[in-house]
């Protein structure tokens, strides 16, 4: 698991035990009678029919409790009592620190987990008033969880949110910063309207720029978290007709979402995601599903609809589910709707605004004459007073501001403070709309600036209203834009050039990721193959692993590699704590031989996520190619244990690796018999028939190595490999892995051919050579039956004193060499346009065969010969020797200058035995 749901599962463990000690508590220290009638009623009121007013019910009103009914429950109980005054600070600490929120997050797992909340967590298990109210078992959670002794909660309770009512509310909204101020009226107004249900229809009425949207969504959002409301209210759908953006010459109209079909559309989305135990076709489907639901849905901006058709929003209000209701806000009054109006902000709250934005913005003690020449200047205009501030902050003269008309004043102040910015702010900010949200990293790699250049931007930034700072769905920062500043920047672009980049650069990354993620699909990649790349990856993240995965299947380039390594370290710089992005980085730092480090890299990312096979298998062959073969086998055989040797569990690759460097280790340690145990049924073994079979053979053969002394034993386990190896081959299948052993064995058994041994293992060996050897050197890349190796083991064998010889009788080996080339076969071929060369110069490689050679014709014309055109391919390619002659053709002619000309057809000419 990745750290964020680690995090998730410790908060739980705490807010688990919270819930469970306080309800124990309340029902081990007092009975039904001694509640306050307060605390009951609330609660009775939602489950009455289930009450029986016996003092046995005390349990009853606990289960029946919201957590914040609890606390009062366990208020009540200690009235009177010296932890009265304690079990009030724990419930005024839990609020504050937001439980709520945090309770909400736990268990919805798609939503974002900031690591504040486990902190908050925290803070409430390991304060003193925990101990003090005797509530143990909450600071034991506490000690478990940062013992990394984790636990999960029941699944009951994990779904058991009695109130958070499912919503689709933006996770941050343009006031947050300084919070929503001058609107408790109008809040106690919604309150109070909502909470009859016979108001079906609500609206929020006032002028544009009042802070309607800002109200709703503040409003909406606590209303979500009061557990009061979730009896009454199933879930919340939030969609927006915002079709005005700021101009310089003043509100203009821009296309957005304009009829009820648009708009059911919409909600029909947004409905499909909050009961995903649902699958809607169409918005009266779900309409029908959710009849008994009591959903509320809330239109931003209906004026854009109204203004064209008021009767046809009225017919779809008409036409919802009778439990449904809706809440709008508007310019003008909706019909039928019970309004709720919505005053000017008044000039007290414009000025603590101004002094609340100042402060946030680190400035303390601003003059009282300034915050009202802002809020004036501002015509009390919330957005246009953080930007006004942030203008003045950086010392800009905004003295020609003061004659601005309301309508304006927005969009002058965010001119000029733009024109204040660098140029590497600006670009910054075009990145941040066209990607809607950035990272450090993406803005690096789109906009080709430094770390530093973008750290020092994005300070700059921060300390304006331009963008704020978030947590992206990966856990790692990001930078974002509000809608109101995205507005002012779309019809404001200060550097379109660097938007078209980014825009195509952009463009391109989602078509390489999407491309990507389709190849990976055709060819069934797994989490098991070290190219694999998992499906909550980040775009940024997806792109380098692409990268990293074509320079492994491409001409390798040191450059482009040192290029990946500091892709790499500047993205972990940010996102320290992926799994997935460490085992790749491994990969880098492995091909740039820095074995330390990249140990180091792979056990940091086994710590983030322990059960990832492909970087405990990593783990091990580090540590098999190191030598340390113990340390390996250790490894290994956790991925044994998981049964990760059978494709049918792991995949065809991985279990093959396994399998192979786990013999290979106990062979180097000379663990014989645990490799003849392992392997003892090889003959039957349907996935690993090859690899036993071959491995076993070996043992034997290593095994002989140690018995110089005793020829008998020494003998037998000669034979015991030799029969292995015969009955691998016995269908005429010859696999080049078994080949390959097979002939260093075939090598290293010619001692057999001395007089101490018997004619019975003498022959048995000859015989083995005779029936398999051709086969064997025919499948093995740069060896040749013609080799100076092979005829001096045949020539040995062919001459051994072998009681009938089995060599003597093959139809492949002849002692005689001598041959010539058939003039009949060179005449046929020279008739069909083949001119005959003869081979000069083989160049010489480090390992196995060139794949190219010289050749010359009877004009001492030269030719260049690649195996590519040769139709014996690479198998009859290795027989070619200095001498040999060949007929080709080539379409050009030949080059003067002694440079060879290319050939484009190479056929071997017929040789026969004189």
């Amino acid at each position: 698991m990745n750290e964020i749901q680690k995090l998730r599962i410790k908060s739980a463990m705490i807010f688990y035990e919270l819930e469970s000690s306080l309800g124990n508590y309340v029902i081990e220290n007092e009975i039904l009678d001694n509640i306050s009638d307060k605390s009951k009623k609330s609660i009775l009121k939602r489950d009455i029919q289930n009450y029986k007013g016996s003092n046995d019910d005390i349990s009853f009103l606990v289960e029946s409790s919201y957590l914040d009914e609890v606390f009062n429950l366990a208020i009540d109980v200690t009235a009177g009592t010296s932890l009265n005054k304690h079990m009030i600070d724990l419930k005024d600490l839990c609020t504050y620190l937001g439980i709520f929120d945090i309770r909400n997050a736990i268990s919805h797992p798609n939503r974002p987990f900031p690591d504040s909340y486990w902190f908050k967590s925290a803070t409430i298990a390991s304060d003193p008033l925990i101990e003090k109210l005797g509530l143990e078992k909450v600071r034991q959670a506490l000690n478990a969880a940062l013992a990394e002794n984790l636990h999960s909660p029941p699944e009951d309770w994990y779904n058991d949110v009695k109130w958070a009512i499912p919503n689709n509310l933006p996770n941050s909204f343009d006031h947050e910063i300084t919070g929503l101020l001058g609107r408790d009226k109008e809040f106690k107004d919604l309150y109070s309207t909502i909470s009859k249900v016979r108001n079906n229809l609500i609206a929020v009425v006032a002028p544009g720029g009042i802070g309607k949207t800002a109200l709703i969504l503040q409003f909406l959002k606590e209303l979500s978290l009061t557990p009061t409301f979730s009896k009454q209210i199933s879930s919340i759908v939030f969609c927006t007709l915002k079709n005005e953006r700021l101009t310089a010459d003043g509100i203009e109209q821009i296309e957005a979402i304009n009829g009820i079909d648009q708009i059911k559309e919409s909600l029909l989305l947004d409905l499909n995601i909050l009961y995903d135990n649902f699958n809607f076709v169409s918005f009266d489907d779900a309409c029908d599903k959710l009849e008994n639901e009591k959903v509320l849905i809330c239109i931003d901006n209906l004026e854009t609809l109204l203004m064209n058709s008021q009767n046809e929003f009225i017919d779809f209000n008409q036409s919802l589910p009778q439990q449904w209701r809706v809440i709008v806000t508007s310019r003008i009054s909706v019909d039928s709707a019970t309004t709720v109006p919505l005053e000017p902000l008044v000039k007290r709250h414009a000025i603590n605004l101004a002094r609340n934005y100042f402060r946030k913005r680190g400035v303390q003690n601003t003059e009282q004459l300034t915050l009202e020449n802002i809020a004036e200047m501002a015509n009390n205009n919330p957005l246009a007073i953080r930007l006004t501030i942030d203008l003045f902050n950086k010392g800009v003269d905004i003295s020609k501001s003061i004659n601005q008309s309301q309508k304006n004043i927005a969009l002058f102040s965010y001119k000029n403070l733009i024109e204040s910015l660098n140029q590497n702010s600006i670009a910054i900010l075009e990145a941040t709309y066209i990607l809607t949200e950035s990272t450090k990293v993406e803005l690096t790699e789109f906009l080709h600036f430094s770390n530093e250049e973008v750290s020092e931007s994005i300070n700059e930034l921060s300390k304006t209203s331009l963008i704020f700072r978030a947590t992206n769905d990966f856990g790692i920062e990001s930078y974002k834009l509000s809608d109101s500043i995205r507005d002012l920047l779309l019809i404001n672009p200060k550097n379109i050039e660097v938007r078209s980049k980014i825009s195509e650069s952009l463009k391109k990354l989602k078509e390489k990721i999407q491309l990507q993620k389709s190849r990976d699909e055709q060819s069934g990649i797994t989490e098991f193959e070290e190219n694999y790349i998992e499906d909550r990856t980040d775009r940024s993240t997806f792109a380098l692993i692409v990268d990293l995965n074509k320079y492994f299947t491409t001409t390798k380039n040191h450059n482009e590699l040192s290029s990946l390594k500091t892709r790499f370290t500047d993205l972990l710089g940010y996102n320290s704590k992926d799994n997935q992005l460490k085992y790749h980085y491994s990969r880098v730092l492995k091909e740039l031989s820095d074995k330390p480090g990249e140990l180091k890299v792979l056990e940091q990312s086994q710590l983030i996520n322990p059960n990832s096979p492909r970087t405990i298998i990593a783990i091990g062959k580090h540590h098999f190619y190191n030598g340390d073969y113990p340390i390996a086998i250790e490894v290994f055989n956790q991925l044994l244990e998981k049964k990760y040797d059978n494709p049918n569990i792991s995949s065809r690759s991985f279990s093959h690796t396994l399998t192979k460097l786990n013999l290979l280790c106990l062979l180097y340690l000379n663990k014989y018999d645990k490799i003849l145990e392992i392997t003892k049924n090889w003959e039957t073994e349907q996935n690993w028939r090859t690899i036993y079979g071959t491995y076993r053979a070996s043992t034997y053969k290593r095994q002989s190595e140690q018995l110089k002394g005793n020829l008998t034993k020494r003998e037998l386990v000669i034979s015991n490999s030799l029969d292995t190896f015969d009955l691998l081959f016995r269908d005429k299948d010859y696999p080049i892995f078994a080949c390959i052993e097979a002939n260093k064995i075939i090598k290293e058994f010619d001692f057999v051919l001395n007089n101490d041994y018997s004619q019975s293992i003498t022959s048995k060996y000859a015989t083995f050579i005779s029936k398999h050897y051709f086969n064997i050197i025919s499948q093995l890349r740069g060896e040749s039956i013609e080799s100076k190796e092979s005829k001096e083991l045949l020539d040995k064998i062919y001459n051994a004193n072998i009681i009938s010889n089995p060599l003597h009788s093959v139809g492949w080996y002849s002692e005689k060499h001598i041959t010539t080339y058939d003039q009949e076969h060179i005449n046929e071929l020279i008739s069909e346009g083949y001119i005959i060369v003869e081979v000069y110069n083989i160049p010489e490689k480090d390992k196995g065969l060139s794949n190219f050679i010289f050749a010359k014709d009877n004009n001492e014309n030269q030719f260049f010969l690649v195996v590519a055109n040769y139709k014996g391919g690479w198998n009859g390619w290795g027989f070619i020797e200095i001498g040999t002659k060949l007929a080709i053709k080539h379409n050009i002619a030949p080059y003067e200058n002694e440079k060879a000309t290319p050939a484009t057809e190479i056929v071997e000419i017929d040789q026969y035995l004189i």
